[in-house]
């Protein structure tokens, strides 16, 4: 890393822990959350990854496991992101490593194995797992910030070309435009610190709004959101919604439903695309393919056949954001309970800003040239 150093200070990271960034990533680092910078799969500082720790049966000591393997000594915090844990005290961990082991008098929150899939008729209990709304799932997972050289992603995470050219000219001719997204829980953003079920701190808000904010944060342009996000919905009451879509007259439509949806989905998801391009056929728009569920009770082939479908009904103005890919990869190193909100359906705080990072990718600042 031999970019010029800013004095940018990740959080609440130490002095000796500062990012090296450009003036571009300068504007998107102001604070947790609130606006994002370059995505994870492409830098060498995981900024407050969550760790539930968890202790295994027959084992003495809780641990948890990180996405990288630290190049250096790294920062854990309470998950406010201000409480600051100590090595030796609360934790340890072995360099080379991607394992942090609890010591015995740590001050870190924890949950037994059995804890995790309590018995049938338990309170705080969905299916076979763990489950809570809220932020009981954000008060267990703190806050990892570290450096890493490590690089596991087999490939980019990235759209060939620009595939949605009339929103991209107006926001990098600074022009206001309108955001309108259209979803389940997800979109709506339930277990997001900032959501009002929740209330925790940092705040942060759920994808639609981290990509209004950074938005308008890279390009100069005023981004006005409109969310019509609602829990529990599937993909036939998101296409008797397209009425309400494109009365606000957008420039630029997330479509994110899969979570919820059994049969039909395909023929669904086609119809609301197909409505939002007739009665507004100058919006471009944002097929966004859902995170899994918790793999205990659900496999991943039923939302990798959702992403792949979405693919196909990329066309002109109209793209993939295909978060389902990056969260099966992210689930090949870390626990489920280390990225949902509710450990079943939901994203956390770092999984909403997995999400906003993939739509992100979609909007380059500048013109992507053939080579």
């Amino acid at each position: 890393m031999n970019q010029v150093m800013t004095g940018i200070i990740l959080g609440i990271f130490c002095s000796t822990m500062m990012l090296i960034a450009d003036d571009a990533e300068k504007a998107e680092r102001e604070g947790p959350g609130k606006v994002l910078g370059e995505p994870l799969w492409r830098y060498q500082a995981s900024d407050h990854e969550p760790v539930l720790f968890i202790q295994e049966e027959g084992k003495q000591l809780a641990t948890g496991k990180l996405l990288f393997i630290p190049s250096e000594k790294f920062v854990i915090t309470h998950p406010d992101h201000k409480m600051k844990y100590e090595e030796g005290k609360d934790y340890t961990w072995q360099p080379g490593t991607n394992v942090i082991e609890l010591t015995f008098t740590s001050r870190i929150p924890f949950k037994t194995a059995a804890q995790m899939v309590p018995p049938k008729g338990s309170p705080n209990m969905f299916a076979t797992v763990l489950h809570s709304e809220g932020r009981f799932f954000h008060d267990l997972q703190v806050q990892v910030s570290y450096w890493h050289k490590t690089d596991p992603w087999p490939e980019p995470y990235k759209q060939e070309g620009e595939p949605l050219p009339r929103v991209l000219a107006k926001l990098r001719a600074k022009q206001p435009i309108k955001l309108v997204a259209l979803g389940d829980s997800i979109t709506q953003g339930l277990n997001a610190s900032g959501s009002k079920e929740s209330q925790a701190e940092p705040y942060q808000p759920a994808y639609p709004q981290l990509v209004a904010n950074t938005l308008q944060k890279r390009f100069g342009s005023k981004v006005t959101l409109v969310n019509f996000g609602a829990a529990g919905t599937e993909a036939g009451w998101g296409v008797e919604m397209v009425p309400k879509v494109t009365a606000e007259k957008p420039d630029l439509v997330f479509l994110a439903f899969g979570m919820n949806d059994g049969g039909g989905y395909d023929k669904k998801m086609t119809k609301m695309r197909d409505e939002v391009m007739a009665q507004n056929p100058d919006a471009d728009i944002v097929l966004v393919s859902p995170m899994t569920m918790n793999p205990r009770f659900a496999g991943a082939d039923g939302f990798l056949w959702k992403a792949k479908f979405l693919g196909g009904l990329v066309t002109e103005n109209v793209a993939l954001a295909n978060v389902t890919k990056p969260w099966i990869e992210i689930l090949k190193k870390k626990n489920f309970s280390d990225i949902s909100g509710n450990n079943v359906n939901h994203p956390n705080d770092f999984g909403y800003r997995l999400y906003a990072q993939v739509i992100l990718d979609l909007f380059p600042v500048k013109p992507i040239t053939a080579k």
